[in-house]
């Protein structure tokens, strides 16, 4: 009985193409390298500010509108942390985790807010707030998530060296090698992506008077990194 057929390679990559873009995540990912792309062509004026600035605008605009309702994610979250059996344990830990969800809650229902601000709905008094709020909850967050990702990046480089060391009494695949380098590897790039995301958040708060070109290289690297890791996620599985 002969092997079954393998796919095509070009088979292979519509469906990634396909899954990618099909989600939530893969949409938003690519109107987001799409946008930060034009913002660079706009900030060296390689393009008419005339006619591109407003779909830029555009495509802001769309990725909050994609987002909207994120918050109900994070609200089941919190419901099945209360639930949860452990509740009682380790007070110092819960105590943590509660913090960043409110955080994390915080910055969405803001975000939502000014995304219902933008189309109309609500009136400058809760828009400009709902983004000041927004912005200081999205910077903490920000950091919170930098964080975990410098101590799992930690965890995989320790757990490297020690198959280092194992490896002269014990013999490990080579794709269990090779899927652990990557791991680490995508761990590396979500810290860049989250230093990106950091200085694009700074730049909202401060104000400087380079913030136009910096924030248009930032999330230009942001957007292309986390499409990257969804990408590889996609071909992956």
């Amino acid at each position: 009985m002969g092997k079954p057929a393998r796919k095509p390679t070009s088979s292979l990559t519509l469906s990634a193409i396909q899954k990618y873009i099909s989600s939530l995540e893969g949409r938003d990912k690519s109107i987001k390298i799409i946008q930060y792309s034009f913002k660079l062509l706009l900030y060296y004026r390689w393009v008419e500010a005339k006619r591109w600035s407003k779909m830029v605008s555009h495509f802001s605009q769309t990725r909050k509108i994609l987002r909207v309702g994120h918050c109900i994610s994070t609200i089941k979250d919190m419901s099945a942390m209360y639930s949860s059996s452990s509740i009682h344990k380790y007070p110092l830990q819960q105590l943590a985790t509660w913090s960043t969800l409110f955080i994390t809650l915080g910055n969405e229902v803001a975000d939502d807010l000014y995304c219902f601000y933008r189309m109309g709905v609500f009136g400058p008094a809760i828009g400009k707030k709902a983004e000041k709020v927004s912005i200081y909850c999205w910077f903490i967050c920000i950091w919170l998530d930098l964080k975990s990702n410098m101590e799992s990046l930690h965890t995989l480089s320790r757990q490297q060296q020690q198959r280092q060391q194992q490896q002269r009494t014990q013999t490990f695949s080579l794709d269990d090698q090779q899927i652990h380098q990557h791991k680490i590897f995508l761990g590396r790039l979500s810290c860049v992506k989250l230093i990106m995301d950091g200085i694009f958040c700074a730049c909202d708060i401060w104000e400087p008077s380079f913030s136009t070109g910096v924030q248009a290289w930032a999330g230009f690297f942001s957007g292309s990194l986390s499409g990257y890791k969804l990408w590889s996620r996609n071909i992956s599985s």
